[in-house]
């Protein structure tokens, strides 16, 4: 990664869709909107940086912000988007084997790896409802092809979900293929420090997340805390969460938690309902941050009274790392080993805490005051 011997510490707070049935792939020209030119035909290339990782795209994304950093240099991830053609990518065509499935009533998620010495290795296919989406990973995610079968009326919302979509998950697949720990949750900087918010779907990452931030920290992360070894300063070597993409996702209920003097910059509803907020440019830290204490949230409990805040020895911290990983199957031979081994010295050397919570908006309040207290005497 080319940007990491370039970044200096610093504190940040108050400065500042789908695999297509490959017989009934349409031509290119026939998947227009507003009856435009067709996905994928941008001759410019856009340059943006995400998790410390120049990408390279031939359209801009949302919430994805220009990087001067990253000009007249090789991307470290290269995207090919483009909507589905009569014929399949070479990719694609390659032998792969299933690794993971998951259907739902109306959705499907499917993993296939190829064996080695093949130019893929990660094929991830996703259907919801009619669209769908194929998206083939390259040796250690160093390209990134994506096609699908699309076309939604209003092309500047499909240009949103589709963003949102490469920079959530699939740029989590490609940190994963890229070795670096990557676990589902939410990153706030506090006072110079990386705080990580981990637990199940639905568990409320975002919006305790979103709760620091309207109590005047910064956000570092949604969707993943991805974690990396950086010792070329000695004193502040270990680990640091790496800064995503400056949005938050939230259910619209969870937007009167957000009240604070930053105001967002924008707001857009994507196809579940949820809420992308892009936070102010105050409330949003851009720096690597080193990594102080990673809470899991468990299941809010609606006869608890006041948040409680439990420390895990390394052996119970691991176990419970593994059960927070963004990709918990193995994508290559030695995915699982190296998988293990990073976040066992991640569990030696990062404290993890397990997070016990009342029910109720009303309580965030003294949720935030019980994480914010639990830092304050890690510092003394």
């Amino acid at each position: 990664m080319k940007m990491v011997s370039a970044i200096i510490h610093r504190r940040c707070t108050k400065s500042r869709a789908p695999h297509a049935k490959l017989e009934n792939y349409g031509a290119v020209s026939e998947l227009t909107c507003g009856g435009g030119a067709p996905y994928g035909d941008v001759p410019a290339v856009y340059s943006s940086t995400i998790y410390m990782h120049c990408l390279a795209s031939p359209r801009p994304l949302w919430h994805a912000k220009p990087a001067d950093v990253c000009a007249g240099t090789a991307p470290d991830i290269q995207f090919d988007l483009a909507p589905a053609a009569a014929e399949p990518h070479t990719w694609e065509l390659q032998p792969w084997s299933t690794i993971g499935n998951l259907v739902g009533a109306n959705w499907q998620l499917s993993l296939a790896a190829s064996p080695p010495g093949y130019e893929a290795v990660l094929r991830l296919y996703t259907r919801r409802q009619d669209d769908e989406m194929i998206v083939l990973f390259g040796q250690n995610a160093a390209r990134i092809v994506v096609r699908w079968r699309s076309c939604e009326e209003e092309c500047e919302q499909f240009q949103r979900e589709l963003s949102s979509w490469l920079l959530g998950t699939v740029l989590g697949y490609a940190m994963s293929l890229r070795g670096l720990p990557t676990l589902h949750g939410s990153v706030v900087e506090i006072d110079g420090r990386a705080v990580a918010l981990l637990g199940a779907s639905g568990a409320g990452k975002s919006t305790l997340a979103g709760a620091l931030v309207a109590a005047g920290h910064a956000m570092l992360a949604d969707d993943h805390l991805v974690a990396k070894r950086m010792d070329m300063l000695p004193e502040h070597g270990g680990w640091y969460a790496l800064p995503g993409p400056p949005r938050l996702r939230l259910w619209p209920a969870s937007m009167t938690v957000c009240d604070g003097p930053a105001k967002p910059i924008s707001t857009w509803t994507d196809g579940d309902g949820k809420l992308h907020v892009e936070p102010a440019v105050a409330a949003y830290c851009s720096d690597p941050q080193p990594l102080a204490a990673i809470y899991i949230l468990l299941p809010r409990e609606p006869g608890r009274r006041e948040a409680a805040i439990e420390e895990l020895a390394p052996a119970a911290a691991l176990h419970a790392l593994m059960q927070q990983r963004f990709g918990t199957v193995g994508y290559e031979p030695t995915y699982t080993a190296a998988s293990l081994a990073a976040l066992a010295e991640l569990a030696q050397q990062t404290p993890v805490r397990l997070l016990h919570r009342p029910d109720g908006l009303e309580t965030m309040s003294s949720v935030v005051a019980a994480v914010q207290g639990n830092l304050d005497r890690d510092g003394k």
